[in-house]
C-alpha cells in the first residue's frame, strides 16, 4: 500500500470505545444486572448508528439520542432502564471519554508514521465533544489543529466526499495518495471510496463483511498489530 498521508477516524478506531462504556456500566449497573458486556456494548454501537444521522438533522436531539440507544440496548437483554438513568449514564460514559489513552502499539505506530506521511483525522459529531476527546488522547503530538476535520464545525460529514474532499485540500495531496483508517463501513470504508481514497477498514468487532461487490475496503485488519504492519510495511 503505497500513500503519502494517512487520515484516521476517531471513536473505536484511535481508541477502543468499549472500555469507557464497560467503565460507565461497571460503577452504575454490575451490581443490578448480569449483562454480557461486549454484545451489549455492540447493541449501543448499532443503535447509536442507526439513529445518528437524525440527530445531525434535527429530527431527535442529542439527549433523545443518548436515552435512545441505551435503552434499546438494554432492553435486547429484557431490562428496561429509564430515561433519567439513562442520562445519569450518558453523563458518566462522558466523563471517562475524557479519560481516553493510545495504546502503546497506537502510539508507536503514529511516532513511526509521522516521519514518512502527512496525518489527518476526520470524525463524525459535536466538535467540543470530539475536541476534548482528541485532547485526552494527546493527538497533537502528531497531527497539526488545521489536519483535524470534526463534522460538527461544517455542513457535511462522513460518508459525504465533500469532508474527504477538504482534507485534501488540507493535506495538499491528490485523493489516490491517501488512505483512511476507520472501523465503520458505512460511514469510513464506503465515503472513502467514494472520494477515491484508499481504505483500511479496521474492523476489530469482527462485523460481518457486507455482501456487495463496489465500496469495498482495499484492505481489512483486525487487530492494531496488523494495522501497525500493514502501514509501515510501504
Amino acid at each position: 500500500m503505497e500513500y503519502h498521508g494517512v487520515v484516521f477516524d476517531v471513536d473505536d478506531t484511535l481508541y477502543d470505545m468499549s472500555l469507557p462504556f464497560i467503565g460507565a456500566y461497571e460503577r452504575l449497573y454490575e451490581k443490578r444486572y448480569d449483562l454480557p458486556l461486549a454484545p451489549l456494548f455492540l447493541a449501543f454501537r448499532r443503535y447509536s448508528d442507526a439513529r445518528f444521522d437524525d440527530s445531525q438533522t434535527g429530527k431527535m436531539t442529542m439527549e433523545e439520542l443518548y436515552i435512545y440507544r441505551l435503552r434499546m440496548a438494554f432492553r435486547d437483554y429484557g431490562v428496561c432502564i429509564t430515561d433519567e438513568e439513562a442520562l445519569d449514564f450518558q453523563h458518566l460514559y462522558m466523563q471517562l471519554q475524557y479519560r481516553i489513552q493510545l495504546s502503546e502499539v497506537m502510539r508507536e505506530l503514529l511516532d513511526a508514521l509521522q516521519e514518512r506521511a502527512a496525518l489527518g483525522i476526520i470524525t463524525n459529531g459535536d466538535s467540543m465533544h470530539q475536541r476534548n476527546k482528541l485532547r485526552s488522547l494527546n493527538i497533537a503530538q502528531w497531527v497539526p489543529q488545521e489536519c483535524i476535520i470534526v463534522s460538527g464545525d461544517h455542513a457535511f460529514r462522513k460518508p459525504d466526499v465533500q469532508i474527504f474532499r477538504e482534507m485534501e485540500h488540507r493535506l495538499g495531496l491528490a485523493p489516490e495518495h491517501l488512505v483512511y483508517v476507520g472501523d465503520a463501513f458505512g460511514l469510513d470504508v464506503m465515503g472513502a471510496k467514494c472520494a477515491g481514497w484508499q481504505s483500511v477498514w479496521f474492523n476489530h468487532r469482527n462485523r460481518k463483511r457486507p455482501d456487495k461487490k463496489e465500496g469495498l475496503p482495499d484492505i481489512e485488519v483486525h487487530t492494531e498489530d496488523a494495522l501497525a504492519a500493514l502501514l509501515l510495511a510501504v
